[in-house]
């Protein structure tokens, strides 16, 4: 028996000197997953990782090693684990309600030049994001979800039917959801 086979009888065991083996050779694994996808939202990161380290925990008895290593095994709970997280992040980016200046760049804030970073990095991952759609579909979901216009506004600005807006809005969640999806099973 190898010592993967060997951590991975521990872990199964709920030994948590298993734990504090797997941590030790493979922490620095999972955190340079976590640390590469989820690099535009450093305050989930720690968070990712401990949740990856419970998912291994919780699910060992599913690793067979006849099908895969233990490295590449804990690899890849570790990517759908940020795929996860990226998905959780833009759902409560697109479902809160949020002002312009709560996501100015400049915007003076309580806590000062380190929020206002973080503000301009949620900024710039929502910039990011909707990059895969048309600069005319970029507009209404800015306008829709970070300026939290109403449809009936957007609707009589632009000279069109609210079930038009109402339409692209849900053509472009459709596009943004397939982005995210292919962007993470395809990443390198």
């Amino acid at each position: 028996m190898d010592t993967d086979e060997k951590l991975a009888a521990g872990l199964a065991a709920r030994d948590e000197k298993a734990l504090e083996v797997l941590i030790e050779k493979y922490g620095g694994l999972i955190k340079a997953i976590v640390s590469r996808h989820l690099s535009r939202m450093p305050s989930h990161i720690g968070e990712c990782v401990n949740d990856i380290l419970f998912s291994v925990w919780s699910n060992i008895d599913r690793f067979d090693p006849s099908k895969n290593s233990l490295k590449n095994w804990i690899g890849a709970i570790s990517k759908y684990k940020c795929i996860d997280y990226k998905r959780k992040y833009f759902k409560e980016l697109c479902s809160e309600e949020l002002s312009p200046e709560d996501l100015s760049p400049d915007a003076a804030t309580e806590g000062g030049a380190e929020d206002a970073l973080i503000q301009k990095e949620t900024m710039a991952e929502i910039m990011s994001l909707l990059s895969c759609l048309k600069p005319r579909d970029r507009r209404l979901f800015y306008r829709r979800y970070i300026l939290s216009e109403p449809i009936r506004e957007i609707a009589e600005k632009s000279g069109e039917d609210p079930a038009v807006i109402y339409n692209r809005l849900s053509r472009g969640r459709k596009k943004l959801r397939h982005h995210l999806l292919r962007s993470d099973i395809y990443e390198k």
